[in-house]
């Protein structure tokens, strides 16, 4: 008797420990990510022509620190690709050499990309989970985009912004859930390739002109700045997650001739929770 009473005892104990583990809730995750990025661009500082670019693979690196009633997140995406004149494409030239022998090349402009988000989120609405879920905050961004051929010169965008976000979260099912996402910039600093790319300063080195003379402080009155999320999340296991992202962003500058452009990007997501 004293041995069955035992054993149950001791099956309890380790039925007790595996619910406790399925149940415990991990604050820190890490990601990584893998996509495509899309950008189509018409800056008509560097060019009359409206360019598209493709950076394949995008990779991405996150961390995100959360309670039940806030969130910290930091991620960090990147890649290289190639931009063209949405128009022509990639431009082929035919030659010849000396001897007659004919020689084709093609040209099209190395792109690469940098983004740099950190945000930090409060829940509002009712104290008890429910299925959906509200998130208040802000937003810093730094988003790069650098080409080394466009209308025969080097071509650069770089915005840092800070904007307001809101984020609901929707768990539709056991261990799935959707999330979307919106903020708008309300103040930030833009960077441009300055006319023709040469720096013209009796005063600073050529680097330091460079970014001074193209960079300028904005507001929501000129900078338009606006990003768009989508996302699915399933939770595998209490230490695992699988998802995908969705991200759209349009960007639009008057000064000192307008620029237009709308990126998007989608990924595949995995977390680590811990």
């Amino acid at each position: 008797m004293n041995i069955l009473v035992k054993t149950f005892l001791l099956f309890a104990s380790i039925a007790q420990v595996r619910l406790t583990a399925s149940a415990q809730t991990y604050r820190n995750s890490i990601g990584l990510s893998v996509g495509t990025f899309r950008l189509h661009s018409l800056d008509e500082q560097a060019s009359p022509l409206r360019y598209a670019g493709l950076v394949k693979p995008l990779f991405g690196l996150s961390y995100c620190h959360h309670s039940e009633n806030s969130r910290v997140n930091l991620r960090l995406s990147g890649g290289a690709g190639t931009l063209t004149p949405d128009r022509f494409g990639t431009r082929t030239y035919t030659t010849k050499f000396d001897d007659g022998t004919p020689y084709t090349y093609q040209i099209s402009s190395e792109l690469y990309h940098i983004n740099l988000e950190a945000d930090y989120l409060r829940r509002i609405g009712p104290a008890e989970p429910t299925r959906v879920t509200t998130w208040v905050g802000g937003s810093f961004q730094e988003s790069l985009v650098y080409a080394d051929e466009v209308a025969n010169f080097p071509w650069v965008v770089n915005t840092a912004t800070l904007s307001p976000v809101i984020q609901s979260d929707y768990g539709f099912a056991s261990n799935h859930s959707l999330t979307v996402r919106v903020d708008m910039a309300v103040v930030g600093l833009i960077t441009r390739a300055i006319w023709a790319s040469f720096p013209k300063s009796t005063r600073d080195n050529n680097v330091i002109a460079y970014f001074k003379q193209g960079t300028h402080p904005a507001t929501v009155s000129k900078l338009g700045n606006v990003n768009l999320q989508f996302g699915y999340t399933y939770r595998i296991s209490p230490r695992f997650s699988l998802g995908a992202n969705y991200r759209a962003r349009y960007l639009s500058y008057p000064d000192p001739r307008p620029i237009r452009s709308l990126s998007s990007s989608v990924s595949l997501e995995g977390e680590v929770h811990f």
